[in-house]
């Protein structure tokens, strides 16, 4: 596309420079920039982007877009009040993807994004084909039936967009998690979305957004700013800020789930096990029966969000029920770990109070021995939720073994200390900070009944560590210390 075509409809500042150059790519990288491509300079938290305008020409970009006035470069410009909201206009344009051709829906929240989005994407795989479902969450973006590394939980408008512009055939359905940092950083701008899906709300992320209010308001933008509109928002009419978003949202079509007398979708009943969910519901005054093999009274409600978006776009009941039931579990998520013990090894990617809690509780109710817990907190984040992650521990497990999640830059000495304040000095624990020991340590105690709950990294390969990521899967560590210890051949 044409230089000037592509910025026609952009609400631009200024332009200069001479020419009308083909415009074939864009990036705001300039590392990732080729020839032909536009550089967006986007003013970064710890980088400006305009400092590296000259070397994105250097490697072919033939184009800028920024915030500053760029009078002495020998490519042609346009300056924007805000460049990381026009990226995503600017890639629509650029690749022609028209979004009401295909089911667009976004899943925002603390806890169960990525849960629900997988329940999503199994259900649109049954409908439409595993080629034409794309999903993408902080576990994997699957992309025309091919699972790529996912690099964040919601891709920038520029790679989701190419990802669209290069395939062969379009999506019919495009079911993705949508961060509270996506939306801040305005990479989902211009996405129009058939459904805007609320799991929760709880502490996380306030190193980022300070207070619970501005995390909230962050969160509400997806359903003020990016509904079709014939769009619909599934709210958790459980959750308390979920009530209030559903109030606040008087212009916009609502559908609500929980066990509240109001949810539109309302369960009545949930049989939790090892083996799965049943779970009673009632819509429009008929009750319905469907199993999940998902475990949990947390997963109760990720059940409950796909049933109510499902009802939403008129997908029916039985189409519905015959999903959860070939659904597998999401990597990472209540993942029981195939070791041949007599007792229970679960890993989870829980790193937030709730999501720990939840794990937890359930984890409680369902083993007979003992329940003991690994976890640690994530260094160079939220230090106000450590203690707090610790009290859910104390509250459920009989024991915990205390250890480096991913310390990043941040002294793991500080981040024991946090959480340290968080246990009682009577309840047992033990404090070992290497996560392979760690494990060792907990699976050389397990008895017969018991179940070992490994928390924090859940799907994660990698451990990072003074800004150094090594692989790490604490999946793999398990049966590997099995065999160590002599539990399994």
């Amino acid at each position: 596309m044409k230089w000037l075509d592509l910025i026609a409809s952009l609400p631009t500042l200024n332009q200069g420079g001479v020419g009308n150059p083909e415009i074939n790519d864009l990036s705001f990288d300039s590392r990732s920039v080729s020839p032909g491509a536009l550089f967006i300079a986007v003013a970064g938290f710890k980088e400006d982007g305009t400092h590296y305008i000259k070397q994105a020409i250097s490697k072919g970009a033939v184009a800028v877009v920024s915030e500053k006035e760029l009078p002495d470069i020998s490519v042609p410009f346009a300056t924007v009040s805000n460049a990381r909201k026009v990226i995503s206009l600017l890639a629509m344009a650029l690749w022609e993807i028209d979004f009401s051709t295909i089911k667009l829906v976004g899943i925002t929240g603390t806890n169960g994004k990525t849960t629900t989005v997988g329940l999503y994407q199994n259900l649109f795989s049954q409908l439409y084909g595993k080629r034409e479902a794309w999903m993408f969450s902080t576990v994997v973006y699957e992309i025309d039936g091919k699972a790529h590394e996912a690099p964040k939980t919601t891709p920038e408008a520029s790679d989701l967009l190419r990802f669209i512009g290069n395939a062969k055939n379009n999506p019919k359905s495009i079911c993705m998690e949508v961060s509270s940092h996506a939306l801040t950083l305005r990479r989902v701008e211009g996405f129009l979305y058939d459904l805007a899906v609320w799991t929760n709300l709880t502490q996380d992320h306030l190193d980022f957004h300070e207070t619970m209010e501005l995390y909230y308001q962050a969160k509400k933008e997806l359903f003020l700013h990016n509904l079709k509109e014939t769009g619909i928002a599934i709210i958790n009419s459980d959750d308390t800020w979920g009530n209030r978003l559903h109030d606040e949202l008087t212009n916009v079509k609502t559908m609500t789930y929980g066990y509240n007398s109001s949810a539109t979708v309302r369960a009545i009943a949930a049989q939790c096990s090892w083996a799965g969910i049943d779970l009673t519901f009632a819509y429009q005054d008929r009750e319905h029966q469907m199993h999940s093999s998902l475990t949990g009274e947390f997963n109760v409600y990720n059940t409950l969000a796909l049933i109510a978006g499902a009802l939403a776009l008129g997908i029916s009941i039985e189409e519905i029920s015959q999903s959860l039931s070939n659904m597998s579990t999401v990597p990472g998520r209540m993942e029981q770990v195939s070791v041949q013990t007599d007792f229970s090894v679960v890993v989870d990617y829980a790193h937030t109070p709730d999501a720990l809690e939840n794990i937890l509780s359930t984890s409680r109710k369902l083993t007979q021995g003992r329940l003991i817990c690994v976890f640690g907190c994530g260094g160079d984040r939220d230090r106000l939720k450590r203690p707090l992650m610790a009290k859910a521990v104390v509250n459920h497990c009989d024991e915990a073994i205390i250890t480096n999640d991913n310390p990043r830059t941040e002294s793991p000495r500080r981040i024991v200390d946090d959480i340290l304040e968080g246990v009682p000095l009577d309840f047992p624990h033990l404090i070992i900070k290497d996560r392979r020991e760690a494990i060792k340590k907990a699976l050389s105690m397990g008895k017969k009944d018991d179940c070992i709950v490994i928390a924090g990294k859940g799907h994660e390969t990698y451990q990072e560590v003074n800004g150094v990521r090594s692989h790490f899967d604490d999946r793999e560590c398990v049966k590997e210390v099995c065999v160590e210890l002599g539990l399994v051949s």
